[in-house]
């Protein structure tokens, strides 16, 4: 599942915003070479707003800029460094990916394994043109799998496995990598990604003509059809678009509606303007385009009705069927997001390696996988008990039949396409779907539409995405121009997909969320520890209790010095309850204390449901202090740490790391 697993990890970046902007960049091992082209042991890449800024591969071992304004912009030793620092992190994977390996009892004889991380952060637009911390990411994945994840607000690493809990006890105890990896997230990141939007925005463009088409499509009215004038691919915005009858312009007083100026994913431009006329009409209707900065103008006359263009069926999977129903549900706190994707990946031929399947179809609730379906298989599986118990055999076997028919769906458009590319069979091409929507819980516990997607990407390029706000299909590249203007002029198409993303995708969200926390859960104890690590202070040391992976939340944590109880007036420093990701609990208390205090410090912890209550003491004379002195005693990888970035004093190009 090496393909699968890369599109897990990115599914988190696809939404887009005008005002908001990110930069990520990702880095995918795997365990063995595959021997298949473009697929390479070790990759590393870098997006700003999901375009490719740079890459680095393990064949040809350079980094290099995949922008013209990064290779003008960015000097030869800022590459030179970059090379170097991926080549110390495919060190650092390939030692890594052996140790889960280890951990895991996994054969390296047998499947292929894969190691993923990705880290970046999220900036929003201010009025005066600067950039606002909104949000950072810091995980990692382990064979498709959440393995961990950087906690940016609570500061702490959580994992979602158990095969994760230690490397979360060893990383939680180097505060520099969590105090370096926090700064990096909201500090750094948003500098170069506020430095590299400068370069980008300050790129000279040439400009760039309109392709111009004028086409019919049926009307729900029989009698009617929907004339369309769309101009696309122009650059700068400036245009002029008139669509006329017998030469007289039409306005909206005539029923012409117009789309506005709007941008494309490759920073070029289009504009849709339509009205509907009777068939039987028998004007001369045309569209002319004017586009100055390209000294081009266009007219384009309409042949009459022997041309309309009927609706054809596009992607049947576009057409959902839940149910209209929005069931009642008790939902997190307001402000708290969820959201419910679907991914879809197929090649265009079998690899004939185990776990790497020629078509695969996933379901993933908040990022956790809740359904699975493979070629090999074929069947559509629940992959999470609640799934399994609340949904009826019916809901299965009608699933079943959907993947079957939506992997035939994609063998058809992917021949389709290596037709239209002219490419050769004898390579390996992959075509991808992901769909799905994110929606915000109110106060009275419903969820309330906040975005949706619905895009293509082939061999790793976006190909097609659906403008949910404005109804259209957007092409990045002129390959997709066909099925963009193909799938535009199927009006029912819009209308489901609009429809899917903002109503039946939000109310499934709902129905499975509802399902999940009704799930009766067993009680799980809590693993607790005591530990030392080093403080700032040479004279001291921090003293922390962790009680970690206890169900339900309720639990009591009481850190003592000579059996007498600290509190915040002796400065402890409590986190509070917080969440894991496998629906567990956690609780982390620290002080700090001298190292010559010969007292007895201890902690107990109370969890009652799983009737569990443990104390364990610290010896401030036989134990060792559990993390390490500095970063780079401790196996911190920071190769870019001497770098100078945007702005004042040092920044990373990217947080430290440990070895797990």
């Amino acid at each position: 599942m090496i393909l699968f697993a890369v599109v897990v990890l990115l599914g988190t970046v696809l939404t887009v915003n005008c005002e908001t902007h990110s930069l990520h960049y990702i880095y995918t091992a795997l365990s063995k070479p595959v021997g298949l082209p473009g697929i390479h042991e070790f990759t590393a890449m870098g997006l700003l707003d999901d375009r490719m800024i740079d890459y680095f591969d393990s064949e040809h071992q350079a980094k290099v800029p995949k922008q013209e304004w990064m290779r003008e912009r960015l000097p030869a030793d800022y590459w030179d460094k970059g090379t170097q620092s991926r080549k110390s992190k495919q060190q650092w994977f390939k030692v890594n990916i052996g140790i889960l390996m280890e951990r895991m009892r996994q054969n390296d004889s047998s499947t292929p394994h894969v190691l993923q991380w990705m880290h970046g952060c999220e900036g929003e637009t201010n009025p005066d043109g600067t950039l606002r911390f909104v949000r950072g990411m810091d995980m990692y994945n382990y064979d498709g799998n959440d393995f961990l994840s950087f906690d940016d607000k609570n500061g702490v690493w959580v994992a979602p496995t158990p095969e994760a809990e230690a490397t979360k006890r060893k990383w939680d105890n180097v505060q520099v990598l969590k105090e370096y990896t926090k700064g990096y997230l909201e500090n750094e990141c948003i500098d170069w990604l506020s430095k590299f939007l400068n370069y980008e925005q300050q790129q000279p463009r040439n400009t760039s003509p309109p392709e111009v088409s004028l086409y019919a499509k049926t009307s729900r009215v029989d009698a009617d059809v929907v004339l369309t004038c769309l101009a696309t691919g122009f650059y700068p915005a400036d245009v002029v678009l008139r669509m006329k009858k017998n030469e007289s312009v039409l306005t909206a007083d005539d029923g012409l509606i117009s789309s506005g100026v709007l941008p494309n994913e490759d920073h070029t431009f289009q504009r849709r303007d339509r009205v509907e006329v009777l068939r039987s009409d028998l004007s001369a209707f045309s569209c002319e385009v004017v586009h100055e900065a390209s000294a081009v103008s266009v007219t384009r006359v309409w042949g009459g009705p022997s041309v309309v263009v009927h609706p054809t069926s596009g992607p049947s999977a576009v057409v959902p069927t839940p149910s209209k129903s929005r069931p009642s549900v008790g939902l997190d706190p307001p402000t708290k997001t969820h959201s419910l994707t679907y991914i879809y990946t197929a090649l265009s031929k079998p690899v004939g390696l185990p776990g790497i399947h020629q078509f695969t179809a996933m379901g993933l609730l908040d990022d956790k996988m809740i359904d699975y379906f493979d070629s090999e298989n074929q069947v559509k599986v629940p992959r999470q008990e609640w799934m399994r118990e609340r949904l009826p055999a019916d809901y299965w076997d009608r699933g079943t039949q959907s993947r079957k028919s939506k992997q035939q769906w994609f063998k058809v458009n992917i021949g389709i396409l290596m037709e239209r590319m002219r490419q050769n069979d004898s390579d390996l091409h992959v075509l991808q779907w992901m769909h799905g929507c994110e929606g915000e819980t109110q106060p009275d516990g419903t969820l309330r539409f906040v975005r949706g997607v619905d895009m293509y990407a082939y061999d790793g390029n976006d190909f097609l995405s659906f403008d949910d706000k404005n109804g259209v299909w957007v092409a990045p590249i002129p390959e997709a121009e066909a099925t963009k203007r193909k799938w535009d002029g199927v009006q029912v198409l819009k209308e489901y997909t609009k429809g899917y993303l903002e109503n039946e995708c939000i109310d499934w969200l709902s129905k499975f969320l509802n399902y999940e926390q009704q799930q009766p859960r067993n009680t799980s104890p809590p693993e607790v520890s005591l530990y030392a690590k080093t403080s700032r202070v040479d004279a001291d040391v921090v003293l922390t209790c962790l009680a970690t992976g206890f169900y339900p939340a309720d639990v009591v944590l009481r850190m003592k010095k000579n059996e007498s109880v600290l509190t915040a007036d002796d400065g402890l420093i409590s986190s509070g309850v917080l969440p894991n990701e496998d629906h567990t609990f956690q609780r982390r208390d620290r002080v700090e204390v001298l190292r010559s205090d010969l007292s007895a410090f201890s902690c107990e912890v109370v969890h009652e449901a799983s009737a569990v209550s443990v104390t364990r003491v610290w010896d401030s004379q036989s134990s060792s202090d559990s993390a390490s002195d500095s970063a780079s005693d401790s196996g911190v990888s920071s190769d870019d740490s001497d770098s100078r970035g945007p702005g004042s004093g040092r920044l990373l190009l990217e947080p430290v790391q440990l070895m797990f």
